[in-house]
């Protein structure tokens, strides 16, 4: 799907949901990796094969007001920001930057591929998304459960569930 599609769609959802992000000039490099977390473990439990985080998108109205945000710059330590959040992500992630003139305003969007087998962990921990909110997965262990059986056996379907 072509970057300007995936905007439009994501916009046109009247709240943001569980696999996607909209920032204007968002630049906290620790809780961008617990969003990467949250937005992979989310697309996975929601049957998605990507997450996104879109810098230049008021959050609240979906106004695309673009961004300055630069994704090739240093994380606040001096590492590339792409080397730093891939380092402190689990392994399992996949993370793609990308750019794009939407209105005559930039907007910024990265492709988070879904977590795969486990869940991804920033740091350690784990973090999903509970509406449009940046959760611990350990505080939702039904989730947590829930997201496991997905990774391990794929969404609930009538071919790999159990009859009664």
């Amino acid at each position: 799907m072509q970057l300007k599609s995936i905007v439009t769609e994501l916009c046109s959802y009247q709240f943001e949901k569980e696999w996607f992000e909209f920032k204007e000039n968002y630049e906290n490099d620790n809780e961008l990796g617990e969003y990467i977390s949250a937005l992979a473990n989310s697309a996975a439990y929601c049957a998605r094969n990507n997450a996104y985080f879109v810098w230049g998108i008021n959050d609240k109205t979906h106004e695309i007001v673009g961004t300055t945000f630069n994704y090739d710059r240093n994380a606040s330590h001096g590492e590339p920001l792409k080397h730093y959040l891939e380092r402190q992500l689990s392994n399992n992630v996949k993370l793609d930057f990308d750019e794009l003139a939407y209105d005559d305003k930039r907007v910024v969007i990265l492709t988070i591929s879904a977590a795969k087998s486990i869940p991804v962990d920033w740091n350690g921990q784990r973090f999903i998304r509970v509406g449009s909110s940046k959760e611990k997965l350990s505080k939702y262990p039904e989730r947590e459960v829930y997201l496991f059986k997905v990774l391990r056996d794929g969404l609930p379907t009538i071919e790999n569930t159990a009859s009664k």
